[in-house]
């Protein structure tokens, strides 16, 4: 295990040991002149009770002043140190759950939801820094401070310290109890807090299909449920939460009462000054704080050592795919996919079986089945999302695992089916897998996909900021974006997983006849990229060079067109059902319908 995952507090304060040490120092300052300050406080009442010059008590004065000023300065040192240690402790951390997010497969994200994660980058991280932070902070000012004052007080009486400090031991596990018990009732909180915005964003999600059905009635009474219930465990909090502060003034009051009990008859006979009973007052009142901060400090401890654990479980998921490879691929030639076999880890009978096929830059390959015949499984294992078998898959006669991941990726540009857009303006997101954004070039292939009226009919054309995943679209016009992302790209290979299915037919032709247009090469066909086009709409597939028919998860059919279309019933179905649909049917026609 690395040695961040197995001893993080280590880890971190080692990496940020110049913070870390500044911080401790100052705190430590801090804490002797916060310490002294009552002596002399003491000090100064016993010589205006004596009568001493006004020089004496001035002098004295300064002394305070000075201790004062001092205490101020470090102070705000330390807070300033330790706040940038722990700040960029989560900073780091935060950085590396995303980089390991961002390697995790498929696989990984089926196991574990979204909420999930999110708590865990968010209130786990947070959970840890307030441990590793303030956590240790309180810790070691506790402990300083019991260091400190406790010497002071023996020094001033040994009885009166030992009985006026009689019930301090018992105050940090009345306080980690205490404290146990809010986090229990804040979880319950936070559950039900859950429960109520999962209401809420369901409602505001389905606001239509609640209209069409009349519904409004029974979600305001079902949220009104998920409202009260949150109210009630917020109550249960604020009941243990009001026991707090009456925990801590019970041992300060009891402390000063025994104070008054054993101290005042040796002031009154003249064995203790004025002055000194005052500061020893002074230190009881101090010393709630260090003997309830260690409660409070090993609760922080606590709770963030459990959410270290969930980070570790994490960090310590292997990705589906390693970046082992280490082969550049300069220029893309061909693809070959050699008897592919394909096991889904959750199912016992193979997705894919013994699939082969070569597709040559320049090609365009047709893809299409019946709905669960393995075209989507097939495109992850292309993309390398999921891991396809050894010696299954080759660029230019190289087994792809043998070829560098990254570098990999760079070769192909993926339309995927579920089009996806960040919230960013329209130029961006066409833009996304280009190192740098060229206006006249995002235009170009706007134009390609049909876009470009439209994006200039928004209210800032092409800076107009698109809405959460493109909410403020039609899923056509998503389609389009995502299609036009791919295009800008120019990767040697570009794959369109069933990426019309959104926009009319008419729309579908005019856009596949510029593609072809645009993915066309004038000067070479050898640079031309290779193009995948898996889809349900055989209008889609009327530029393929070849068609592979997938039947569950076999190949039923691969070759030219016209052979495909003698040959597979699969695709016979498949235009039969869709000219069934137009009213058209005609099995000899077939042919025409690609």
């Amino acid at each position: 295990m690395p040695k961040t995952l197995s001893r993080p507090y280590r880890f971190y304060i080692q990496k940020h040991k110049g913070l870390f040490s500044l911080g401790v120092i100052a705190l430590l300052i801090t804490n002797l002149f916060d310490s002294f300050i009552p002596l002399f406080i003491g000090q100064a009442l016993d010589r205006i009770v004596d009568f001493e010059s006004m020089t004496e008590v001035t002098r004295t004065l300064g002394v305070i002043a000075g201790l004062t000023l001092g205490l101020s300065v470090f102070r705000y040192f330390w807070r300033i140190l330790w706040g940038r240690f722990h700040v960029s402790v989560a900073d780091d951390l935060r950085q590396r759950i995303y980089s390991h997010f961002v390697q995790l497969g498929p696989g990984f994200y089926q196991r574990r939801s979204t909420g999930d994660l999110m708590s865990l980058i968010n209130n786990d991280v947070n959970s840890f820094r307030m441990a590793i932070g303030p956590g240790i902070l309180i810790l070691l000012d506790a402990v300083f401070l019991i260091l400190i004052i406790t010497p002071i007080m023996l020094s001033l009486s040994v009885p009166w310290t030992l009985k006026t400090l009689v019930l301090m031991p018992l105050v940090p596990f009345v306080v980690k109890k205490v404290i146990d018990e809010i986090h229990n009732r804040y979880r319950r909180q936070q559950d039900q807090f859950a429960e109520l915005s999962g209401s809420a964003q369901e409602v505001v999600s389905g606001i239509k299909t609640i209209k069409a059905y009349a519904q409004e009635k029974n979600q305001t009474q079902l949220f009104n449920v998920f409202n009260r219930k949150y109210e009630m465990a917020c109550n249960q909090v604020a009941k243990v939460d009001a026991s707090f502060s009456p925990v801590l003034e019970l041992s300060v009051t009891v402390g000063s009462v025994i104070l008054l009990v054993v101290g005042a008859p040796a002031v009154i006979a003249g064995e203790v000054t004025v002055g000194q009973f005052f500061a020893f007052y002074q230190y009881i009142q101090r010393m709630v704080w260090p003997m309830s901060a260690l409660g409070i400090g090993f609760n922080y401890i606590q709770e963030g050592n459990a959410s270290f654990a969930r980070i570790g479980e994490v960090l310590n998921s292997p990705p589906d795919i390693l970046p082992q490879g280490k082969t550049a691929v300069e220029h893309f030639q061909k693809l070959e996919v050699r008897h592919l076999n394909f096991f889904h880890p959750d199912k016992d009978l193979p997705t894919l079986k013994d699939i082969s096929f070569t597709l040559k830059a320049g090609e365009i390959l047709g893809i299409t089945g019946m709905t669960g015949s393995g075209k989507s499984t097939l495109v992850d294992l292309l993309t390398r999302v999921q891991p396809a078998p050894a010696q299954s898959l080759f660029i230019n006669g190289i087994p792809v695992e043998d070829i560098e991941l990254s570098h990999y990726r760079r070769l192909i540009s993926v339309v995927p089916q579920d089009a996806f857009l960040f919230s960013n303006t329209v130029s961006q997101n066409i833009a996304l897998g280009c190192d740098a954004e060229d206006p006249q070039q995002v235009e170009e292939v706007s134009q390609v996909v049909d876009m470009d009226r439209e994006i200039r009919d928004f209210p800032m054309g092409y800076e107009s900021i698109l809405g959460e995943k493109g909410v403020n679209l039609s899923g056509g016009q998503r389609q389009r974006l995502t299609l036009a992302r791919a295009l800008l790209r120019k990767a040697p290979m570009i794959i369109l997983d069933d990426s019309l299915s959104a926009v009319d037919r008419q729309t579908e032709k005019r856009i596949l006849d510029q593609i072809q247009s645009a993915l066309a090469d004038k000067d070479s066909q050898a640079k031309a990229p290779a193009c995948i086009i898996i889809s349900h709409r055989l209008a889609a597939l009327e530029w393929a060079d070849q068609i592979l028919v997938l039947d569950q998860g076999q190949v039923e059919c691969f070759g030219p067109r016209e052979k495909v279309l003698r040959e597979s019933p699969t695709l016979r179905k498949i235009a039969a059902l869709q000219s069934e649909s137009e009213g058209v049917f005609n099995p000899d026609e077939v042919p025409n319908y690609v």
